[in-house]
């Protein structure tokens, strides 16, 4: 998963699509979407280049989903084509639906983003690991999780052991975690993307909810906004859920596939959705008047304000001022994703089931991809529909 440069979306392929606005109290309104061939043209070609067998693509305009489409193979041995309503792994962008529900939490009054973490008095107290703490983990609030400054477990101080001891619980990998890795820097001082982070931030949405991370994200989340197609992932092909995509790994990608430490990785990468569900969410924290938001002003102030030490990230959304982008991106091997909200009122998810493989060499394929999306939400010359498919 990846830093500002380096995330990228792809846009999904048409269909004739029909479906209704949400969030209204009016009667369903059909709407027949009509193809744009320039956008179709420069999905395809981003695919055939990267060798990206499918992908989906939803377009959001001042709140209303004017563009869903589909494009290419769900599955290649099957050459079932992929439609709207296929579901794909989001991997990292399932930090936004994480950042959301902890803002969620708050705007109930039910948790604090300057909570202590750990310790007495903390939101975990000594639930996990073996006490006395050291200081930096002790004054780690929740905030410094979502923000990535926790001081902790990311490649510059510890490493992000997300992955190690796979067939552990949650209980036993931050027993593991807490007992056994450093925690080198003052939480808030440094920042490290860490999947850990994420990972703990899930089991506090637990603990405060009474729910299983993923039931919270469907019920409190997804469900009020109209989502229904949101689940955590599957980590064998034996697993994969209905009108989900088959993931393909390119290069040394491809031995990695299906052997991720799902559904243990929930709450930092572990959802998967549609990409209109994801758009959902995306116009649902926008901050725009154009449908109601799940969450408030003051709430999604919140969720996208910086740490005082990295301007670009905010509680599990990124922030892009030079592109005036609100974004994620995903990556895991066989899956890339991400979503752009701008300012204008344009909004883009794209999820694709291939990625090219880190090892070999991924930045044009990651700056293709990132040009792609920035084009779908800033390029003028494009006639969008006045529909909603939502």
């Amino acid at each position: 998963m990846k830093s500002l440069q380096t995330f990228l979306l792809l846009f999904l392929s048409g269909i004739l699509f029909s479906c209704s606005k949400s969030g209204g109290g009016s009667d369903p309104v059909p709407a027949t979407q009509a193809d744009i061939a320039a956008v179709d043209s420069k999905v395809n070609t981003f695919m055939t280049t990267y060798n990206v067998p499918g992908a989906s693509l939803a377009v959001s305009k001042n709140g209303k989903l004017v563009y869903v489409k589909g494009y290419g193979k769900a599955n290649t041995s099957t050459n079932e084509l992929v439609t709207p309503a296929h579901r794909f792994r989001l991997a990292s962008v399932s930090k936004t639906f994480t950042g959301v529900a902890i803002l969620k939490l708050v705007q109930d009054g039910r948790l604090s983003l300057d909570a202590k973490v750990f310790g007495t008095g903390g939101v975990l107290a000594n639930d996990f690991g073996t006490s006395p703490y050291n200081s930096n983990l002790l004054n780690i609030t929740v905030r410094h999780l979502l923000q990535n400054v926790s001081g902790s477990w990311g490649a510059s101080t510890g490493g992000d052991v997300i992955d190690q001891n796979p067939s552990y619980t949650y209980k036993q990998l931050l027993d593991w975690i807490i007992n056994t890795r450093p925690n080198p820097n003052v939480p808030g001082t440094v920042y490290d993307y860490s999947n850990v982070n994420f990972c703990i931030a899930g089991r506090i949405i637990e603990k405060i909810s009474g729910k299983s991370y993923v039931n919270f994200i469907k019920e409190d989340i997804m469900a009020p906004i109209g989502a229904t197609q949101t689940d955590i992932s599957g980590k064998t092909a034996g697993e994969k859920k209905a009108n989900e995509v088959t993931y393909y790994g390119q290069g040394q990608d491809a031995n990695f596939v299906y052997n991720i430490a799902f559904p243990r990785r929930d709450a930092d990468g572990g959802l998967l959705s549609t990409a209109s569900d994801l758009l959902r969410l995306v116009n649902a924290i926008d901050g725009f008047s154009t449908r109601t938001d799940l969450l408030t002003p003051a709430s999604i102030t919140a969720l996208t304000t910086p740490s005082a030490v990295f301007s670009s990230y905010a509680c599990g959304i990124g922030i892009w001022s030079a592109e005036n982008l609100w974004y994620n991106y995903g990556s895991l091997p066989g899956t890339r994703t991400g979503f752009f909200r701008h300012n204008n009122g344009m909004c883009v998810a794209l999820l694709l089931n291939s990625r090219v493989d880190p090892v070999a060499g991924e930045n044009p394929f990651v700056f293709a991809m990132q040009d792609l999306m920035l084009d779908l939400v800033k390029n003028s010359s494009y006639t969008w529909q006045n529909i909603d498919q939502f």
